[in-house]
């Protein structure tokens, strides 16, 4: 198996024919029929149905082209590194967090020369950890707790991550300014009852270890799931539904959502996952340590 061989596969699922895809590779149909052939002779297994209307991918050719993908993805990475005039990228991926953009900005300023691509990244708690352990996000930043670290830390030292403690925060429930709830001093779990939840996204909603909201819903509220953070801050100031999280926030969050201290709340530790394989770089570093500086002004204003 080569490299020419899976842009093959590739260009063939999307093209939806052999002949169609020949014309876009240059090549000629029966030079790409025979790869496909020696290709599947190699790897024990039909990766197209071919039909009259054209081919569709087999289950092993949908498994093959998501790894045909990823080998391309980082073969275009490796040639771009080392074309000349080279500016480096710098990606971290995070749980939903306000606070992330004031660091994020300043270590921008700080290595505009020597890098052109900087990615911040809001994503699932699994896919956070993915890019972390695959080399796509130089660290990552989540949280965990009693609910969840039994898990996650398992997973941490199978995949060679370590994670570094920022601080503890306790849960705090989002409402908008003048939400039936937002003048009480501090919110207990059985007021929420009556109101919607919204709650971001993740791969699996019922695995709770890769849960991003602090709490779960009651069996009989509405839950609203969402993938972004602005869309989540929109329901909350047009609803009376309320959302959950560690209370981080800056900027213009603050000036329309309250943030109330739920009682008997659990710890929850806010961290830095990075890949113990990868040495962190001064970008990395500069980073981290903008984030602790302003997790440290946040405690002093609170």
């Amino acid at each position: 198996m080569n490299i020419q061989q899976c842009r093959y596969v590739i260009t063939i699922a999307k093209a939806g024919s052999f002949s169609e895809a020949a014309k876009q590779l240059f090549v000629t149909q029966p030079s790409l029929s025979t790869a496909m052939k020696d290709l599947e002779t190699e790897l024990g297994a039909q990766l197209f149905i071919r039909s009259k209307s054209g081919v569709s991918l087999t289950e092993e050719g949908t498994d093959f082209l998501v790894y045909a993908n990823r080998i391309l993805d980082q073969v275009d990475l490796l040639e771009h590194r080392y074309r000349t005039n080279f500016k480096k990228d710098f990606t971290i991926t995070t749980q939903r967090y306000d606070f992330l953009s004031q660091p994020f900005l300043k270590v921008i300023e700080s290595f505009k020369e020597e890098y052109q691509n900087f990615h911040l990244v809001e994503t699932t708690t699994q896919k956070n950890l993915e890019n972390v352990r695959d080399f796509k996000s130089e660290l990552g930043i989540l949280y965990i707790d009693e609910t969840n670290r039994r898990v996650l830390e398992r997973y941490f030292q199978q995949e060679e991550l370590q994670f570094e403690a920022l601080g503890e925060f306790t849960t705090r429930i989002f409402l908008r300014k003048d939400h039936p709830l937002a003048n009480k001093t501090s919110i207990k779990r059985a007021d929420l009852l009556a109101y919607p939840q919204v709650r971001f996204s993740q791969e699996n909603q019922t695995a709770p270890d890769f849960n991003e909201d602090p709490i779960e819903a009651d069996d009989s509220q509405p839950v609203i799931f969402t993938n972004d953070r602005g869309t989540l801050m929109n329901l909350l100031c047009e609803s009376d539904a309320y959302a959950s999280g560690l209370g981080i926030v800056n900027g213009f969050v603050s000036q329309h959502i309250v943030l109330k201290p739920l009682e008997n709340s659990t710890t929850h530790t806010l961290g830095i996952i990075t890949n113990k394989k990868r040495k962190l770089t001064a970008i990395g570093k500069a980073f981290i340590d903008e984030v602790k500086q302003t997790l440290e002004k946040r405690e002093k204003w609170t």
